[in-house]
């Protein structure tokens, strides 16, 4: 099979996908993407303020501010959906290595179940938070100060999102439509 028709069978197989499943699997990628863009500003943002310090010995202002609170979570936080889309997380699977790919398939979705469902909670505490940090205007305690409570709100979107995503991969295992068909197999499968 060539790479044109392994292309065309993937894009079958995602048509086939619900509605529902391919809206989250494309916010996943475009949250993907929002991750690549903080990772490139953060990492602009640092060579800038060591460039700063070294040549005029003086540090860009807010650095460390904008690092923490604005370039990690942006990018720690959009990532995980998309790393959960392609099922890129680590996983120990000792034990569900020695199971029947159909038991497999029952314990993995159920257990995606489960973490979207603690996601969802987490996503709800995380936006009560997000709201009261928005009421204040919170801020760091910096010269100049820095906003906070915005990506207060990129972190309930990528909380958020990671609980959808969970709840795909549920459906994905339950119905045997995993996106990427070497998820399940082990060595002794290929074997």
């Amino acid at each position: 099979m060539s790479d044109t028709d392994a292309g065309s069978a993937a894009d079958v197989e995602t048509r086939r996908l619900p509605l529902a499943i391919r809206v989250v699997d494309r916010l996943s990628d475009i949250a993907g993407t929002g991750a690549a863009i903080a990772l490139a500003l953060l990492t602009l943002n640092v060579i800038v303020d060591v460039v700063a310090r070294t040549l005029f010995g003086r540090p860009l202002a807010g650095t460390l501010e904008l690092t923490t609170y604005w370039w990690m979570p942006g990018l720690v936080l959009l990532s995980f959906p998309y790393a959960e889309r392609l099922q890129e997380h680590i996983k120990v699977t000792m034990v569900l290595e020695a199971l029947p790919l159909p038991v497999r398939r029952i314990v993995e979705g159920t257990i995606a179940a489960l973490v979207a469902a603690l996601l969802a909670a987490l996503a709800v505490f995380t936006l009560q938070d997000a709201l009261a940090s928005a009421a204040l205007g919170q801020t760091t305690n910096s010269n100049p100060p820095i906003a906070v409570w915005p990506f207060k709100f990129v972190a309930v979107a990528g909380i958020a999102l990671l609980a959808l995503q969970s709840a795909a991969t549920s459906f994905r295992f339950f119905s045997g439509r995993l996106p990427r068909r070497d998820a399940l197999l082990t060595e002794a499968d290929v074997l």
